[in-house]
């Protein structure tokens, strides 16, 4: 070598050792001749096991696949693709070949760049792509029967049940608050019942003078009552024969009536008021209520053999403030309704929605449905949080601005001070709460001792309440 070369060729060497790439130089044969200390990070093993054997046999071994370099001896080209290696790497690799003046190949060199971590996050970011395509889906088409709308839990539970007890003829009793959505559950299971094609009548008991329900409910003959229809009438139950009848607030019923209702349950008969023939029935009879019969059976005011006829598959809707992810899609179902329904264009703000989930809806889903309509008719395009009306805005949270972590802080933050200044102990706090007493430890000395400082560390350390 010429001398003056001599550090040329060192700087030369330099370079391809400080190479970022990987530098994989064979021969025409595929003998590995040369490469730098990047294949060793790439392969995990020293580039002295490298050189000298051929690129088939370390294809073979598996310290990677494809072989670039065997691509390129039987093409005699570029050649670009992507190799894995035993050590779990995604390499790309550009491999070039090398020819001497008569045009016959003499080396192949390639140039490598680990993608390992670029790969990682690609499949990262598409299982979030997939993740968060399931989650607007669900988002997008929230489970509904006939107007049903559910995301939580607790409603899905409802509606699995509702779907199974269509099928068959029992007895279900409804129950829930005022304005859960009792009446759009009964004709659900009418329209997923066998039933579907007969008819559906309902009445709400409450609503008829006591002296009104049991000609309502059960009919009478001619000449019963004065004033009456001569020819008498038939009632709802007989009207309702071979369909399904709601019987609403049926807590409201006379024991009276009451009576005459068992004897229809139990015999599938009916007789009309002052009739002498029963009449036969096949009917199915769903009953609804916000009181609790089982207190009122008790009582002597709900006849207890009516409350086990009717309490064969008792159905328990929670209200609106127990499964807030249902708040949101319901908001946009009634949204989308009254928008059409009023040719408006009307949307909410993020802070509205926020303001709707953090509301107590003590009137259920009634009132949230009332609330939408009532912001759609008296706005126009984008409904803010000074859209509201003060009771949808009285709760500090929310005025505040706060984000969701931190309100999901403060919340638990008063829930364990609650709890400790009622049991001053943190194993206590953790029956209690259902966690873990060092989680228990944790939280009291992030809400509490912090607050207290030192000095009320001590005295309650003292007085053996909290571990020292």
């Amino acid at each position: 070598m010429n001398p003056s070369l001599g550090p040329v060729a060192e700087e030369l060497l330099d370079i391809f050792e400080s190479s970022f790439d990987e530098i994989f130089l064979s021969n025409a044969d595929g003998i590995v001749v040369l490469v730098n200390s990047a294949c060793e990070r790439n392969y995990g093993m020293p580039s002295s096991h490298l050189i000298g054997k051929h690129v088939k046999d370390l294809e073979k071994m598996g310290i990677f696949y494809p072989s670039a370099t065997l691509k390129v001896i039987e093409k005699k080209q570029p050649i670009e693709l992507f190799q894995t290696t035993n050590s779990g790497r995604y390499l790309h690799v550009r491999t070039q070949p090398v020819f001497n003046e008569h045009g016959e190949l003499k080396s192949v060199i390639s140039y490598s760049r680990d993608l390992t971590e670029l790969m990682h996050l690609r499949h990262k970011i598409e299982e979030m792509e997939d993740q968060l395509a399931s989650y607007k889906k669900e988002w997008n088409e929230p489970l509904e029967v006939e107007g049903l709308i559910s995301k939580s839990a607790s409603m899905e539970r409802v509606l699995s049940t509702v779907r199974k007890v269509a099928k068959v003829n029992t007895t279900v009793l409804l129950l829930g608050e005022t304005g859960v959505g009792k009446s759009k559950i009964v004709r659900a299971i009418h329209q997923l019942s066998p039933r579907r094609d007969r008819v559906f009548n309902d009445i709400n008991c409450a609503a008829l003078p006591e002296q009104l329900i049991e000609s309502e409910l059960f009919g009478y003959e001619g000449g019963t009552f004065t004033g009456a229809f001569r020819e008498g009438k038939k009632g709802l139950i007989e009207l309702s024969n071979g369909g399904t009848l709601f019987l609403d607030e049926i807590g409201e019923l006379s024991l009276q009536a009451q009576s005459k209702l068992l004897h229809v349950l139990q015999e599938k008969q009916i007789r009309p008021v002052g009739g002498q023939k029963p009449i036969s029935l096949d009917i199915r009879i769903i009953a609804a209520t916000n009181k609790n019969l089982a207190k009122m059976a008790e009582e002597g005011t709900f006849r207890r053999d009516l409350y086990y006829r009717l309490n064969v598959v008792p159905i328990h809707i929670p209200p609106l403030r127990e499964r807030k992810e249902d708040i949101v899609p319901l908001v946009y179902h009634f949204l989308d309704h009254f928008n059409k329904l009023y040719d408006q264009e009307v949307r909410f703000s993020p802070k509205v929605l926020e303001a709707f989930i953090h509301h107590e809806w003590k009137g259920n889903i009634r009132e949230l449905e009332n609330m939408v309509e009532r912001l759609v008719v008296t706005n126009d395009q984008i409904v803010t949080i000074e859209d509201l009306p003060p009771e949808m805005i009285e709760t500090d949270l929310v005025r505040k601005g706060n984000t969701l972590p931190e309100i999901l802080e403060d919340v638990e933050k008063r829930v364990v001070q609650q709890a400790y200044e009622q049991y001053e102990s943190t194993y206590k706090v953790a029956e209690v709460l259902g966690i873990s007493q060092s989680s228990a430890m944790r939280k009291v000395r992030k809400y509490i001792e912090r607050v207290e400082g030192d000095e009320g560390r001590r005295e309650r350390v003292k007085k053996g309440f909290i571990e020292g």
